[in-house]
């Protein structure tokens, strides 16, 4: 398909970050003592190596930081590369509110020069240069010591994080618009799952490609978690804040009983009943009301799907069991002719 050219001195800003987007990056975090001993940190994608002899290395950093001064001054610095269990060490450091920064800045490693602990890399560089680049800085740091362990990356793309294990699957299916997700009770409790290092648990979701079945792609995204599943009918559609996507949670069924288990990548899943309170456990405002809503109606005997609206969201009242199509119109053959919602 053949884009139109913009011109970039004439185009939004956004416009343009949003092309930048496009290109996949790790995450790392930055981070620096000030001259009075206290710890600076921030969260950058935009890092590059930049020499093997004699090994350097940039970040970039906004002139608008408001650690700009203590960054430029002080005699070295270090960074972190996060792995794929660690976007809440990225979304701590990346935080506007004091509190947040503040918690996540206490769990560095203490030392002369700050890191973040059990990450795929760390490095520490002396302060090589500092160079003007528009609205930013270059940080040119030459590596004096580093240490490097095993592990799945965290990347982002387009304004997201991208993990590449159980949620994630081609590299394709990274720009689509819907995720497919699903939320299986059995005997009481949800499932739930939870990357190696993260401290979140999620729902089981993942990027729905073009051409793919939804059914299809929950039944292979609960094999991969060792759970014979089936999709029952859709329960949520929903957008969180921030997310450029759309979410779709399905019910979904499982006949067999599901055991705790980890699985070969480390991630674990597990079952969570009404007393665990597991809404309080995932991260997004509006996956944690689904699955609180989901334990009342459960109370209730009553269930309804949920969508967005201009006026904050509704829920439609279902009366009584999902029925295959041909039983919903009984006079129609088993392959309708007709167009059908599915």
């Amino acid at each position: 398909m053949t884009q139109d050219w913009v011109e970039s001195s004439k185009c939004d800003r956004r416009l343009f970050r949003d092309m930048l987007g496009s290109f996949m990056t790790g995450v790392t975090v930055v981070a620096t003592r000030a001259a009075d001993g206290s710890v600076r940190a921030f969260t950058a994608n935009s890092f590059t190596s930049v020499s093997l002899d004699p090994p350097l290395v940039l970040v970039c950093l906004a002139k608008s930081s408001g650690s700009l001064d203590v960054f430029t001054q002080a005699e070295g610095f270090s960074v972190s590369v996060l792995g794929a269990g660690q976007r809440d060490v990225s979304n701590g450091f990346a935080a506007r509110d004091p509190a947040v920064k503040a918690a996540a800045l206490a769990r560095l490693a203490d030392g002369p020069v700050p890191y973040v602990e059990n990450c795929l890399a760390t490095m520490l560089c002396d302060r090589e240069r500092v160079i003007d680049a528009g609205d930013h800085v270059i940080l040119l740091g030459a590596v004096r010591q580093f240490q490097a362990a095993g592990g799945q990356p965290l990347g982002y793309f387009r304004g997201a994080y991208v993990g590449f294990g159980l949620a994630v699957g081609e590299l394709e299916q990274l720009g689509a618009p819907l995720v497919v997700g699903g939320l299986l009770e059995r005997d009481g409790k949800v499932v739930l799952c939870r990357r190696p290092g993260a401290s979140d648990w999620e729902l089981p979701s993942r990027p729905l490609a073009s051409g793919e079945r939804h059914g299809v792609v929950l039944r292979d995204l609960f094999a991969r978690l060792g759970i014979a599943a089936e999709a029952s009918l859709l329960y949520s559609l929903f957008q969180e804040d921030g997310e450029r996507r759309t979410t779709m949670i399905f019910s979904v069924e499982a006949d067999a009983e599901i055991a705790p288990k980890t699985l070969a990548d480390g991630t674990r899943v597990e079952s969570f009943g009404v007393e665990a309170r597991p809404w309080e456990m995932i991260e997004g405002e509006m996956k944690r009301g689904m699955v609180q809503r989901f334990f009342r109606e459960r109370e209730a005997g009553c269930f309804g799907i949920y969508y967005d609206t201009a006026e904050g969201g509704r829920v439609a009242a279902l009366d009584g069991k999902p029925r295959p199509w041909a039983d919903w119109h009984p006079d129609f053959p088993v392959k309708p002719t007709a167009t059908r919602i599915a």
